[in-house]
């Protein structure tokens, strides 16, 4: 075979070759560039998030290799639909094998989108309560106030109710005082009230409230409402409470404290006892 017969043996091959080698070269640079593009444009949205924006980015890139992959294969000659078929059945049978992880990131995707909370936040969602220390794709990490990482799936946060302590910026502290029945309602309220207006964690507007709530069997309650800072919730409710027993001392208001009377009663003659006492006396007998 002379080296023509060879050339032109293989031109119908090396040529396509080659083409389908500068499609995949240039496909590749041109899908990478298309993603960068695409997460700028992402990162630039309202509410958007640097994970999201690369989820979707990286998503872009791979659909556009895989159409560039086909086209290179379609220049060689080589019949796609089988392919085709066989990309979408895996892709079928993949989401069915994955189809929890995948709603985990579904959740993911609408948790970033909507945003009902953020990192820092103070929330209670998927059965735990702390503050969110990371939002991925799949989970949010919580850490808890006893300083433990919890990691839920998203899933279970997106499908349940989320309650955001910080998201309004404010909090209401609400807290109960007993004091004796005996003791001036009008006179604990303006103690109670004072010491928590003297608090400098607690807000001037709205100003702090305190009314009885309650009739115990051994006090009359009164309730304080105090609003605060999101963050400074945890220590008023650790704080509050020294002042306030300091202003009620001060004012003279007594608090009272559960008590047990134990009265004993003893009978001369009990018509049992005589009954048990005779038994055992007739036992006594028999033996």
């Amino acid at each position: 075979m002379t080296i023509e017969n060879a050339i032109s043996m293989a031109t119908p091959y090396v040529v396509p070759a080659v083409l389908a080698l500068v499609v995949i070269f240039i496909g590749f640079r041109i899908a990478r560039a298309i993603a960068s593009r695409a997460e700028r444009g992402f990162n630039k949205a309202p509410n958007s998030d640097a994970s999201l924006s690369r989820f979707f980015a990286n998503l872009v890139r791979y659909l556009l290799i895989v159409i560039v992959l086909m086209a290179a294969l379609a220049i060689l000659g080589v019949d796609t639909s089988p392919i085709l078929g066989l990309i979408i059945a895996s892709g079928a049978a993949l989401g069915f094998v994955l189809q929890g992880a995948l709603g985990n990131v579904a959740a993911g995707v609408m948790l970033m989108i909507f945003r009902p909370f953020k990192i820092g936040d103070e929330i209670e969602a998927g059965g735990v309560a702390g503050v969110v220390t990371s939002i991925e794709l799949t989970a949010t990490r919580f850490k808890t106030k006893d300083n433990v990482e919890v990691i839920v799936a998203n899933g279970g946060i997106w499908g349940g109710t989320i309650k955001n302590r910080t998201a309004l910026g404010a909090r209401r502290l609400d807290k109960n005082f007993g004091i004796s029945y005996d003791s001036d309602i009008d006179t604990a309220i303006k103690a109670i009230t004072e010491a928590a207006a003297a608090n400098p964690r607690v807000h001037a507007d709205p100003a702090p409230w305190a009314k009885v709530v309650n009739l115990g069997d051994s006090s009359v309650d009164i309730q304080l409402r105090a609003w605060c800072d999101a963050g400074d919730y945890k220590a008023l409710s650790t704080e509050i409470s020294q002042p306030v027993k300091q202003a009620l001392d001060a004012a003279g208001i007594g608090i009272p404290y559960p008590r047990e009377i134990k009265i004993k009663q003893h009978v001369k003659e009990s018509k049992g006892r005589n009954r048990i006492a005779k038994l055992k006396a007739l036992k006594q007998k028999k033996a």
